[in-house]
């Protein structure tokens, strides 16, 4: 079973159609201060970090836990707020595809929320976006 994180980068970047393809990488994997160095000119960036982990045990089995991960989805351009949109539903339709889970390392994709961070005054076109992935049913290590 892959990474919550490592799981959705691999198949945004083996499911994305629109050209040009952003630049798409687990923040965790950057430098420190790399994604404020990035050049926007070059190319979009879309960003992902996971925000919570939690876990919730069903009701009648007691050896198996469901687990929730929360991610951000940050989607930076300079190209216009036009060029935002499609970044954004590309990556909204990659999320609805996986919507059932990819059939190895999550079970459901459930797209949260959007929230609109742009700042005009600096051409930056910013969204981020909340996705929650649940795997079902993962036992509990032997104690």
């Amino acid at each position: 079973m892959t990474d919550a994180i490592e799981a959705i980068v691999a198949l945004m970047n083996k499911d994305w159609t629109v050209s040009p393809k952003p630049s798409i990488l687990d923040i965790a994997t950057l430098d420190a201060g790399e994604g404020k160095r990035t050049r926007l000119q070059d190319h979009d960036i879309i960003r992902i970090f996971e925000t919570a982990h939690n876990e919730a045990q069903p009701e009648l089995l007691f050896d198996f836990v469901n687990i929730h991960v929360n991610l951000t989805i940050d989607i930076r351009t300079v190209k216009g707020r036009n060029r935002l949109g499609v970044l954004r539903d590309e990556v909204r339709r990659i999320l609805h595809k996986h919507r059932k889970g990819d059939g190895s390392n999550f079970d459901r994709a459930i797209f949260k929320t959007r929230t609109d961070l742009s700042d005009r005054s600096k051409r930056l076109f910013r969204y981020t976006m909340q996705v929650e992935l649940v795997t079902f049913a993962q036992p509990l290590p032997t104690l």
